[in-house]
């Protein structure tokens, strides 16, 4: 599309919004003057909550036609700060003059300078734009009020980071160029200093760039203009510095159009003090915050964030209350926060109690019917917490232990184990004197992630150091459920059952529901994994009843799933796909990967025993890449072996063997041996490989599956081709 013709669809575009029907007689444009005015049109429309380029100040601005006249005004350049102290007339007559003085027409001492801008526009269908009026807001306003008053066939665009406030207003707001926009603005740009195409090589570091600047117009053109320069890889380097780099010396206008800092300097100023404090200190929030979060900043008053969402400083989704700054937004209003350290402490320490406080809360109440609600809630707020967690590690008190504490069941639902662990190791380093009690929670909390992460030595010295520390009975009953997993996990159910047992009493004679439906669930699971199914399906019974009373959505379902084993080693398939179904479908709705993995493993062992080979194999390489991601290697290993009979059955040998053999490294590693129930099938798959291959082809698998990574083995039985292994030359 060449300029003409973007400059007719622009001009196109300005008289839809006036109302005025376009001419066939007439292009939309008739003149240089009217050609400037729709091609200015066209760069406020594009970047009116950004910066507009600057309007060609040789041309008069005036272009009349038959029926329709376009006028257009740069306030950013020609208008002056309005005086505090003047009334709405005189601000209007303020605004009026400099409008006149920018269309270099004289005021008519008859009519004033409003009256002497009305007879000028006519009564004729026009269409007057002022660009850049967020710092003349009023005036602006009082002036448009009596322009429409008086001039019922006028309409006017104006642009700037809030609305005027008046009752005709229609409100449109801006957004960011898309990505793609974004992404030809910065190519044409880079065009335009070069004279040569952006290389194929670095269009995905363009496209970074452009994410990373928000798709701001200006902030685009300004790095297209420093990547003519350097390069692209190098301008995308230097972005962490953002308001140095994107700086453009040659660019002509104002020098809020012509570098990125200028730019937010313009908008800062325009603030009032308390206004520009929140908006400093609105930089701890990472990832978006409430308003509810909002408030507990020191600088947080009535009406001051939403001000700021007016000023379109901070952005508000619809349909939701949550705030966000763009990242460009932020990063300023971070380096002025840095500017001034007390004030960027207290901010970050509100910040730190605010999501301590809400990480506790949601802690107290997982286990509930707010269960989901609360997942949600954490899950949205996983940036901020990260940096809560930061800030704290660097402040005296114990507040990261209570936090790191309160996160741990949170990184169990969404499989992090190791980043909780670090955080938890860190933090009772850091406080050895920290509260006995916050200890004892602490080390449980790390004890449980270790248990998940396999780490059974670590978690077993935790929960014996937790407790020694006399705990009460909720915090001694849990220590004693996750001991009991740990023996479980390591194929000693009479061990296992000891400590279930001993904690079921405990929950029990303390009258507590959760607990007692929690061992029981447990105590089931050792039991199944035993063989001993008769046993198994009473607990969990029981502990379906209990969970199901307290509303709790994932004890639920893992009870489901508990109960699906039992039936499915019990022989009764379609039961066993009944309760897994149900319990996947639960397990999605909570976006808990380690649930959904291990549905999906046992499901993939239904469909081995209807013979749907093929669903089996996908079904259970799904489930080992979720477990491979959450870091659970015992469900790991039993799903290799699952995988090894399903690539068998595919006519896949040497594969199934290589899978066998993955397993059993893993099971050395972690020092868990198959389970007792999964012990026959293991063997009945290792006994058909056997008889299959020859023994020399056998072991050459055998090694080719203890060298390989999992995942390269996982990637290998998505081909419905089998695996080939060559003897060695």
């Amino acid at each position: 599309m060449t300029r003409h013709e973007e400059i007719e669809d622009a001009a196109g575009f300005t008289l839809n919004a006036s109302g005025a029907a376009h001419r066939p007689d007439l292009d939309s444009t008739r003149d240089e003057e009217a050609e400037d005015a729709a091609a200015f049109a066209l760069d406020a429309s594009a970047t009116a909550t950004a910066t507009a380029r600057q309007p060609n100040p040789d041309t008069t601005r005036h272009a009349a036609t038959e029926n329709t006249a376009a006028f257009a005004l740069d306030a950013s350049v020609t208008a002056r700060r309005p005086d505090p102290d003047t009334t709405r007339d005189e601000e209007a007559e303020d605004a009026a003059g400099f409008v006149l003085d920018a269309f270099g027409v004289a005021r008519r001492p008859d009519l004033g300078a409003t009256g002497t801008l009305l007879a000028t526009l006519g009564d004729g269908p026009v269409l007057l734009l002022l660009d850049n009026c967020e710092h003349v807001t009023v005036p602006v306003a009082a002036l448009v009020a009596r322009l429409l008053g008086a001039a019922p066939a006028l309409r006017l665009l104006v642009t700037g980071r809030q609305a005027l406030g008046l009752p005709d207003e229609t409100v449109v707001a801006v957004a960011p160029l898309d990505e793609a926009t974004a992404l030809r603005l910065f190519e044409t740009r880079m065009f335009e200093r070069t004279g040569r195409p952006l290389p194929g090589e670095h269009r995905a570091g363009a496209a970074a760039i452009c994410r990373a600047l928000d798709g701001l117009p200006l902030a685009v053109e300004l790095a297209a203009a420093r990547a003519a320069l350097l390069s692209v890889p190098e301008v995308r380097r230097l972005l962490a510095d953002r308001f140095r780099v994107l700086a453009d010396a040659k660019a002509t206008g104002p020098e809020h159009h012509r570098t990125l800092r200028a730019a937010l300097d313009w908008s800062y100023q325009l603030l009032s003090p308390d206004k520009q404090a929140l908006l400093r200190q609105l930089a701890v929030f990472q990832g978006g915050f409430t308003p509810a979060a909002a408030a507990v900043l020191p600088a947080h008053g009535p009406g001051l964030l939403d001000a700021l969402t007016e000023r379109c400083l901070v952005s508000s989704p619809v349909g939701g209350p949550r705030r966000r700054m763009l990242q460009t937004v932020a990063a300023y209003a971070a380096a002025r926060l840095a500017e001034l350290p007390d004030e960027a402490a207290a901010a970050r320490d509100a910040h730190a109690r605010h999501f301590v406080a809400l990480a506790e809360h949601a802690a107290d109440g997982i286990r509930g019917p707010g269960q989901r609600d609360l997942l949600r809630t954490v899950t949205l707020e996983q940036d901020n917490l990260r940096a809560a967690m930061a800030w704290l590690a660097t402040r005296p008190g114990a507040e990261d232990l209570r936090l790191a504490t309160a996160l741990a069941p949170f990184q169990h639902f969404t499989g992090v184990y190791r980043q909780g662990r670090d955080w938890l190791a860190a933090a009772l380093h850091r406080h050895p004197d920290a509260p006995s009690s916050l200890r004892v929670a602490a080390c449980s909390a790390a004890a449980s992630l270790a248990m998940l992460d396999c780490d059974y030595p670590a978690a077993a010295t935790l929960a014996s150091q937790a407790l020694a520390g006399s705990p009460e009975v909720q915090v001694r009953g849990r220590l004693l459920t996750l001991l009991g997993c740990v023996e479980r996990e390591r194929a000693d159910y009479l061990r296992s059952r000891r400590h279930l047992d001993e904690a079921l009493a405990l929950y029990r004679a303390a009258g507590d529901a959760w607990g007692e439906g929690r061992a029981g669930q447990l105590a089931g699971g050792t039991a199944w994994l035993s063989g001993d199914l008769t046993a198994a399906a009473a607990l969990l019974d029981a502990s379906l009843t209990a969970f199901r009373d307290l509303a709790d959505d994932e004890s639920v379902a893992s009870t489901l799933t508990h109960l699906g084993a039992v039936a499915h080693f019990g022989g009764d398939q379609p039961r066993a796909r009944r309760h897994l179904v149900d319990a996947l479908d639960r397990f999605t709705e909570l976006s808990f990967p380690e649930g959904i993995g291990w549905a999906q493993d046992l499901l993939g062992r239904v469909d081995l025993a209807d013979d749907a080979v093929a669903s089996a194999a996908e079904r259970l390489r799904a489930s080992l890449s979720i477990h491979r991601r959450v870091g659970d290697r015992w469900r790991s290993a039993s799903v290799l072996e699952a995988l090894a009979e399903a690539r068998r059955r595919l006519a896949d040998p040497a594969h199934a063997t290589a899978l066998l053999a993955a397993a059993d490294a893993i099971r050395h590693e972690i020092g868990a041996p198959t389970p007792a129930c999964e012990l026959p099938a293991r063997r009945a798959t290792e006994e058909a490989l056997h008889a299959t291959l020859p023994e020399a082809a056998f072991s050459r698998a055998y090694r080719f599956g203890t060298r390989t990574p999992v995942d390269d083995l996982l990637d290998l039985s998505g081909s419905p081709a089998p695996l080939a292994l060559h003897p060695a030359p």
